[in-house]
């Protein structure tokens, strides 16, 4: 079984700090498959707390350049937001630094925000959506690409052939089917509920999918005792359940009001206690998604995770829970 760390900061992120380097190299050395970054903008006012997002293929390029094994992943990148050509020059070049680790996370947008500020599409149609995804990919091939009127040759190309995986982060039946007919990964983000998970899934496996190819990620925080966690991310959990109510989630469907409760959240959203306990809980949705191989942990918390409780999760994590599962 794999296990990832995803946020805007690769589940290292701080609040308000940059540390994501060196953390990201500490992940490495514990053992962690993978680091998924974020596309977040304008996550915090001038005065407030919370997680520094970074540019995310410019984070990623520097933990290639200091790490050796651990895979990096996006999750995901906002494709109304990129030219498609520059965008695989970006992504193969990635792949090249880091000599073949790179894992290609991609969403059709949503954001309106981001939309009115940068000046772009909202959201791809599922049509827009293909056109512009297969256009990155048909870049990464040997052949010259008609773009634009003019036929072109781009470099560079990447190190995994015929490309880095695919990974379609998406909550609508149409994608979701699109991604398992077109032979790609689904993504399925820790911020909605199981039975949204579930949902999604099951429209993937019917469609031909393999639910052992999909992250799955939940907020997970490991500790000595079930007692120690939760004393240890109470503060936690307050901060990130007010973030959350502010900005909108419930209007998606992807998480009902009550499961921000904090408690509700804590029992509900949370893999959390010591590491029997985590352990059974990461059975227990092994056993519910039918055979899930694949966990991404969202270990910073939206950055209000304090540091020395990152490190001590992660370290826990590294030496209880994994090799229960190798």
């Amino acid at each position: 079984m794999k296990f990832g760390l995803s946020g805007c900061g690769g589940g290292v992120e701080l609040d308000r700090q940059s540390k994501i380097i060196e953390l990201a190299s500490y992940a490495e050395k514990l053992g962690f498959e993978s680091l998924w970054l974020n596309e977040e903008h304008f996550q915090n006012g001038k005065n407030s707390d919370g997680r520094l997002c970074l540019s995310p293929i410019v984070a990623a390029s520097a933990i290639a350049a200091t790490t050796t094994k651990i895979r990096i992943g996006f999750s995901l990148l906002i494709l109304p937001l990129y030219h498609p050509i520059r965008l695989a020059e970006e992504l193969a070049t990635l792949d090249l630094i880091s000599n073949g680790r790179v894992d290609f996370g991609i969403s059709r947008g949503g954001n309106r925000r981001y939309s009115n500020i940068f000046g772009t599409t909202e959201r791809y149609t599922k049509d827009e959506f293909s056109e512009h995804l297969n256009l990155v990919l048909n870049a990464f091939s040997n052949e010259e690409l008609c773009v634009g009127g003019e036929n072109i040759f781009i470099q560079p190309k990447p190190i995994q052939k015929p490309y880095p995986p695919v990974y379609v982060g998406s909550y609508t039946k149409e994608i979701i089917e699109w991604s398992a007919h077109n032979n790609h990964n689904v993504i399925m983000h820790g911020i909605t509920s199981i039975p949204n998970v579930m949902e999604a899934l099951n429209i993937y496996t019917n469609s031909g999918g393999n639910v052992q190819n999909v992250p799955i990620g939940r907020f997970v925080y490991v500790s000595q005792s079930d007692a120690s966690a939760k004393k240890e991310l109470w503060p936690t959990i307050l901060k990130l359940t007010e973030r959350l109510k502010n900005v909108g989630l419930t209007k998606g469907g992807r998480i009902k009001e009550e499961e921000l409760e904090p408690e509700n959240f804590y029992n509900k959203m949370v893999i959390a206690g010591g590491p029997e306990s985590c352990r059974e809980r990461i059975l227990e949705l092994k056993e519910l998604t039918g055979g899930m191989n694949y966990l991404n942990a969202l270990s910073g918390f939206f950055g209000y995770l304090p540091e020395e409780n990152l490190r001590n999760s992660l370290e826990l994590f590294s030496s209880e829970i994994i090799p229960n599962f190798n």
